[in-house]
């Protein structure tokens, strides 16, 4: 390792060289001076050392890289027109216990468990959006967040599972037994007075012998 010495007079001219010697050994160092004024480029241009900052990863790459791919939610009424007026253009599937696929379900749906779903690729080939349902959205939404990172086929989920589809789509409830009819009030009729018995006659009296 060489340890250059440059005189003070030699380093205030610009252009002029300064020796440096050690041991037998003798370097040339040139010493530019650069003008404040000329800015960066002189700097540059001259070769002397610049520092490159690190990429901060704030960039348009970074935000690309964080974007992530999440299933469209539709709201029930507008399921509720579809399945009036698009049947047969789209595919449900019913995540909820079987149980509870039996009391109800939507026209068309059919019951799978959620391990199922996700790991079949039956569901990621499909061309026709594919419907996640529940009972209130929470399963449905984790079961489509992760279809969509595997799939470019389109995902949706039901906004509150099925009680918002009966609540917020104007479903048709369960037909009410009407009340009973009202029985007519009958008016209690007069009692039937019963004839009593003719009395007796009275006995005549006898009259004495004397009138």
């Amino acid at each position: 390792m060489l340890l250059a010495t440059a005189s003070a007079q030699a380093a205030n001219l610009p252009g002029e060289a300064a020796a440096a010697t050690h041991g037998d050994e003798t370097e040339l160092v040139e010493v530019r001076a650069v003008s404040v004024e000329a800015g960066g480029e002189a700097w540059i241009t001259d070769g002397l050392p610049t520092l490159i900052a690190a990429e901060s990863g704030h960039g348009s790459a970074a935000s690309a890289a964080r974007s992530v791919k999440l299933p469209q939610r539709i709201a029930a009424a507008e399921l509720k027109r579809m399945l009036m007026d698009l049947p047969g253009t789209f595919e449900i599937v019913d995540v909820r216990p079987p149980a509870q696929y039996a009391d109800f379900s939507l026209p068309g749906s059919i019951n799978a468990d959620i391990a199922d779903v996700i790991a079949n690729p039956v569901y990621l080939n499909g061309t026709v959006p594919l419907i996640i349902v529940d009972r209130d959205g929470s399963l449905a939404m984790a079961v489509g967040g992760i279809l969509s990172q595997r799939t470019q086929r389109p995902i949706r989920v039901l906004y509150g599972g099925l009680e918002a589809y009966w609540n917020d789509s104007a479903a048709p409830s369960p037909p009410v037994a009407p009340p009973p009819a009202s029985v007519p009030s009958v008016k209690p009729t007069a009692p039937v007075k019963t004839p009593s018995a003719p009395a007796a006659p009275e006995t005549p009296k006898k009259k004495s012998a004397g009138c």
